[in-house]
Parts: C-alpha cells; sequence; structure tokens
C-alpha cells in the first residue's frame, strides 16, 4: 500500500485544492477517495455523506441522551440541502446493486458495529430506510468505481475544496493515488445550520436549558468519534494531514501522525 510523504500531501493538495461554490456549499459528499474529479463536486466531505450525517445525530442522541424524531430529521436535513434531490449518497461497484448506500464503507462499519458508533442496529435500518426515500425522490446514488487506493487522510480547514483522485510525479511516472478527505470547517457550519434546523422542526428535544449551541457542538463532537472509528477500519496506518486554507487560496499543511 502506497503511503503519502508530506511533500507528496503538499503536491496532492497544490494540484487539486479548488474554490468552494457558495451556493453549494452544504452539499456532501463521503469521505471515500474514489469520487471522479470534477469541478462541481461538493466539497463539504463527512463520513457516509448525507446519511452518515443523520447517523451523528441519532448517535449524539443516544450519546447525550436527548430525544430524536428520525422523520423530523430527515426533513430539517432535507430543508437544509435544498430538497430531496440534493440528499448526498453512494454505493459502489462492487456492492449489489438496488441496495441503497451498500457500497458506502462507513455505513458497512455502522451495520457491522453499531455499539462502537453509539448505534442500535435498529437505527442502522432506519438511516438505509432514509436512504431509500431519497433515492426514491430523485437524490442520486453515485457508484464508486474500482479499488480503494487512499494513500493518505486529510483534515481540511478553510475556503476550499480537496479533490480526491491525483495523479503523483514520481521519478520518470505517474502513479494514480487516492486521499480520504474530511472538510472540518464546512460540516461544521453546515451542522451550525442544522442544528438550528433540527430545533425548528421539533427534530430532537434537548433538556431543559440546552439551545442550539449545545447541540452543534454535540454534533461535531459525535463527528469525530464516527471520522476517527471509520478510519481506524478503513484507513488504518495511513498518515494523517491537516490543511488549512487561507482566503486567497494558499495553504499551510501539518502532518498530524497516523491513523
Amino acid at each position: 500500500k502506497f503511503i503519502l510523504t508530506l511533500t507528496d500531501a503538499n503536491q496532492l493538495v497544490a494540484e487539486n485544492k479548488y474554490p468552494v461554490a457558495s451556493d453549494r456549499k452544504f452539499l456532501s459528499r463521503c469521505i471515500d477517495g474514489r469520487y471522479v474529479n470534477a469541478p462541481d463536486l461538493p466539497a463539504l466531505a463527512i463520513p457516509g455523506g448525507d446519511i452518515g450525517e443523520l447517523g451523528i445525530l441519532y448517535a449524539a442522541a443516544a450519546e447525550y441522551g436527548f430525544e430524536v424524531d428520525p422523520d423530523k430529521a430527515y426533513e430539517a436535513l432535507t430543508e437544509v440541502v435544498g430538497g430531496e434531490k440534493n440528499i448526498q449518497l453512494h454505493t459502489d461497484s462492487h456492492a449489489e446493486t438496488g441496495i441503497p448506500v451498500g457500497g458506502c464503507g462507513h455505513v458497512k462499519q455502522l451495520g457491522l458495529d453499531p455499539e462502537a458508533y453509539s448505534l442500535m442496529a435498529r437505527q442502522v435500518e432506519i438511516l438505509k430506510e432514509q436512504a431509500e426515500k431519497a433515492i426514491k425522490a430523485g437524490a442520486t446514488q453515485v457508484v464508486l468505481q474500482g479499488d480503494h487506493q487512499e494513500a493518505g487522510v486529510f483534515i481540511v480547514k478553510g475556503s476550499q475544496g480537496i479533490q480526491p483522485q491525483h495523479l503523483l510525479h514520481l521519478a520518470g511516472s505517474n502513479m494514480p493515488v487516492q486521499a480520504f478527505v474530511f472538510h472540518a470547517s464546512l460540516v461544521g457550519e453546515r451542522q451550525r445550520a442544522l442544528a438550528d434546523k433540527y430545533i425548528e422542526k421539533g427534530a430532537v428535544k434537548l433538556l431543559e436549558g440546552f439551545e442550539a449551541e449545545y447541540l452543534h457542538e454535540v454534533l461535531g463532537e459525535v463527528t469525530e468519534l464516527h471520522l476517527f472509528e471509520t478510519a481506524k477500519r478503513l484507513a488504518k496506518d495511513l498518515p494523517i494531514y491537516e490543511v488549512t486554507f487561507a482566503d486567497d487560496g494558499s495553504f499551510t499543511i501539518e502532518d498530524r501522525g497516523v491513523v
């Protein structure tokens, strides 16, 4: 398995960074490195895309002891992304066709070990039902092709995104590699909007005295837990690079160790 060095990671980011379109900044994708590079690829990368986002809410409810209504949560998310057709989810070319999110490694891990993610088996079933509902309502289930070739995990902050597919220029040849990408600042920004919407829609019943700010915070904590739980399973031994973009597109990159 190929491992990106800091120099490789710098090259990947320099050649694969792209500005976030403000009208599309709340559209998501999964952290999977097999998405085809495209100018309109959603920059907001989160484990499991929008299905993973709902899973984070259900886990937060279990972890922090508040009530959640999955139907209203789905409605709230739908409003924040601008309609059911904008709900983002994926499968892959290895999975059985017709099974919603069947080829999403993150959702697969949720199903294999719900407890590790503070979920119950029934909640994972609900997530799959919600994926099916979205597809029936016109959401596109992206089919990712081929095998995983991720060579690093990128945690992104700031106003640019990173395309996951890259040709690494090595002595005399180009080697195709992929990157797992998690966009920390866009995920956080969207979860702020979601926290407000979950409350407005009655999707959550928080304990007395707790408000949107608290919900935003716990969603962030559970997101991190889900990210690293899945990284441990799918990205073991890969290096973690934290990339921070300035508004002019320049960036700094730091080595954060190994998964």
